[in-house]
């Protein structure tokens, strides 16, 4: 069985807009610690929270998607 990292790696091989999809969600978990981070927030930016939150969890859903379908991929050519 792959592992996680393997996962990762295999489907960076095979679909090359996955690494993008890691950039844009670690960037966002940045943004999303540093606004966390503040004493109080403005209620804008509390929408922008929930934006942000919303955007990172579909990002991770495309990566799993697509470590899912590498790791299928890659078990039928065996």
């Amino acid at each position: 069985m792959l592992r996680d990292e393997n996962l990762k790696a295999l489907a960076r091989e095979k679909f090359h807009h996955f690494k993008t999809l890691e950039r844009k969600h670690q960037e966002l978990d940045d943004m999303i610690d540093e606004l966390e981070k503040k004493s109080v927030i403005t209620p804008q930016e509390e929408l922008e929270l929930e934006r942000m939150k919303k955007e990172r969890l579909k990002l991770r859903d495309e990566m799993m998607l697509l470590m899912k379908k590498a790791k299928e991929e890659a078990e039928n050519e065996k």
